[in-house]
């Protein structure tokens, strides 16, 4: 059976550096015999600016946020994925607000409970892929952080490709071929192969 792999793409430009990068990624992970499914958060029809800690998915049996709208059902999905990758280019030193908006809300994938606490991930992997027009200490570790903890929180380690120096023109990006190389092994990688 193929492996199910999510992307969740944070990047509101279309042509920009980290949805070039997502594509190879995706692109080899099909290759590699993978089911690919990328979300295009920027552009999903949002009921709310994120997570409004209204506690409606704590109090529901279900591991889903309770807000109807397109992201409440791509994230109920997610723990049925072999993995899950993150990607963002870095604004203002962390993920953009269209991504965090959008993942805030897998808030609803963990209850707490008196021993600590449950969620559904019990085969799901975690990457991020992030890009940024400056080096590492320019948004890029702190975003790195973020999702490491995040991942840490299920009992996951968390496979990073990040790109530091992006260039401001997304057409020179296509010039990196050993970009593109590390791109394609971590779609593999994603993709079990």
């Amino acid at each position: 059976m193929s492996k199910k792999v999510m992307i969740v793409c944070g990047s509101p430009r279309k042509q920009g550096n980290t949805n070039r990068v997502v594509a190879w990624v995706a692109d080899a992970a099909r290759q590699a015999g993978a089911e690919v499914e990328i979300v295009d958060a920027p552009r999903l029809k949002l009921e709310t600016g994120g997570c409004i800690a209204c506690m409606g998915c704590k109090k529901s049996q279900e591991y889903r946020c309770v807000i109807d709208d397109e992201a409440s059902p791509l994230i109920a999905r997610m723990p049925e994925c072999d993995a899950v990758a993150i990607a963002t280019p870095v604004y203002w030193f962390g993920p953009t607000a269209q991504l965090k908006a959008f993942t805030d809300r897998m808030f609803s994938l963990v209850k707490f409970t008196e021993s600590g606490f449950k969620t559904p991930f019990t085969k799901t992997r975690f990457a991020l892929i992030a890009t940024g027009g400056g080096g590492l200490a320019d948004g890029l570790s702190l975003t790195e952080q973020m999702w490491k903890t995040s991942a840490g929180l299920v009992g996951f380690p968390l496979e990073t490709f990040l790109v530091p120096n992006a260039p401001s023109d997304p057409a020179e990006i296509e010039k990196d071929a050993d970009l593109k190389s590390r791109a394609a092994a971590l779609g593999r990688k994603l993709a079990g192969a």
